[in-house]
């Protein structure tokens, strides 16, 4: 099962957005996500940096976000933060990590 939409969706983005981020066509993203066109690697991995899952958790090959959610590793509220940060495009990522380090400096 190819899980492009379902990414898509769960981070609240138009197709027209990635399409814009990626420097893609929405209409071909249309196809990938009907099952129309299958995706070539490329693509995959693309998409997977993008929404910053594995190329086999997009395929439906690992079941990764359930294996996070049942990990007694992390608590709810890193649960919770994970989500929240694969939600974000690059720019936010960047911010992100920007804002982290400048917290680790200053302790």
């Amino acid at each position: 099962m190819f899980r492009l939409k379902e990414l898509r969706m769960e981070c609240g983005l138009k197709r027209s957005k990635v399409a814009e981020d990626l420097q893609m066509n929405a209409g071909t993203i249309a196809n990938y996500e009907n099952g129309i066109r299958q995706a070539p690697y490329e693509c995959l991995i693309k998409f997977a940096d993008y929404f910053d899952v594995s190329v086999d958790y997009l395929l439906g090959r690992e079941e990764e976000q359930e294996i996070l959610k049942t990990s007694s590793v992390l608590t709810a509220e890193e649960i919770s933060l994970l989500a929240g940060y694969r939600k974000l495009g690059k720019l936010g990522k960047s911010r992100v990590a920007e804002s982290i380090e400048l917290w680790l400096d200053r302790n």
